[in-house]
């Protein structure tokens, strides 16, 4: 049976915690070489760009993939699909429809990555207020005992949006602040979580043993080149942070402080204030197979979603 899976019939249910441990085993399994991620593709169709991503996480027995249509401007109408795969078998388990694997795979992975870093963090610093940092704040209180969250962006009615939704939404102590240096004062853990196409904060402003975390920013830079120098512990997943002028690659010096999660994580360094560190981590498409086996799992325990059964092999499923 395959089921057929909708954001509205699983948006209420989720287990966070359950999808973000099993982000974390993903990243274990990466680092030891487990998985197998494909080319990401990107057509031109006349004015509508084809997306597509996947992968294959040997480990846990799947494979993965999602497409979606946008515009050179980002407009897409949300109309995204997801497939996954029992890879052993080669079944297809689930189709999803909607936005709701790859947002929640951007949350889960913030969270996972902290985790990850420093599984006893207490304050986390959060530098935007859309859709995506929502969902990273919201996954961070599911996993932490966090005793608070400090939220800034550049906007001051984003910041208000954001105060009015984390008293509705969330049962954790969060603070919006108006200027950047607010946060930073105290905040040892940053996630840059923003729509901007540059930085929005400097190098100088960071403590000096922060761990930051990008994980939003694929085609933009989020992270200030200077800040590359400065902080010991980076996590992005952003090639923009990886290529030209002023970024990860560009000295010998900054390609030094890159290590493999694996080992960071086998040697301590990833976990290390005192070391230098920049995780490279380009898993979208395994995160996103990750996620939907996890949501999967939950269909199948909660009996959402709509069963479709399919022709097995060998009872004329190759005739017409």
């Amino acid at each position: 049976m395959v089921r057929l899976l909708r954001d509205a019939e699983l948006r209420d249910r989720i287990d966070l915690p359950r999808v973000v441990a099993r982000l974390e085993a993903g990243y274990l399994a990466d680092a030891e070489g487990g998985v197998t991620a494909f080319p990401r593709s990107r057509y031109d169709a006349g004015g509508t760009t084809f997306a597509w991503l996947g992968a294959a996480v040997r480990s846990q027995d799947l494979l993965g993939f999602r497409s979606y249509l946008y515009r050179p401007d980002g407009y897409d109408r949300g109309e995204q699909l997801v497939a996954l795969y029992g890879l052993t078998r080669m079944e297809l388990r689930a189709v999803f429809v909607g936005r709701l694997v790859g947002n929640l795979r951007t949350g889960a992975t913030v969270a996972a990555a902290f985790h990850l870093l420093d599984p006893a963090l207490r304050e986390i610093g959060i530098v935007g207020t859309g859709y995506q940092a929502r969902n990273a704040t919201t996954c961070l209180a599911a996993v932490f005992p966090i005793a608070r969250f400090v939220v800034w962006s550049p906007t001051p009615a984003h910041r208000e949006e954001f105060r009015s939704w984390s008293r509705a939404s969330l049962r954790a102590d969060v603070t919006v602040v108006d200027r950047p240096d607010e946060m930073f004062r105290t905040v040892g853990a940053l996630a840059l979580l923003t729509s901007a196409t540059e930085p929005v904060i400097s190098a100088a402003e960071i403590p000096g043993r922060a761990i930051v975390v990008s994980l939003s920013g694929y085609r933009r830079r989020e992270i200030a080149p200077e800040m590359l120098d400065a902080t010991p512990r980076i996590w992005t997943d952003s090639v923009a942070q990886a290529s030209g002028p002023g970024t990860l690659f560009e000295s010998s010096e900054r390609r030094a402080k890159l290590r493999p999660l694996g080992r960071g994580l086998a040697d301590g360094t990833a976990r290390d204030p005192r070391s230098v560190t920049i995780v490279l981590n380009t898993g979208a498409a395994w995160e996103e197979a990750v996620t939907a086996q996890a949501l999967y799992e939950l269909a199948l325990a909660q009996g959402i979603g709509t069963e479709i059964e399919l022709p097995t092999a060998g009872a004329g499923s190759d005739t017409f």
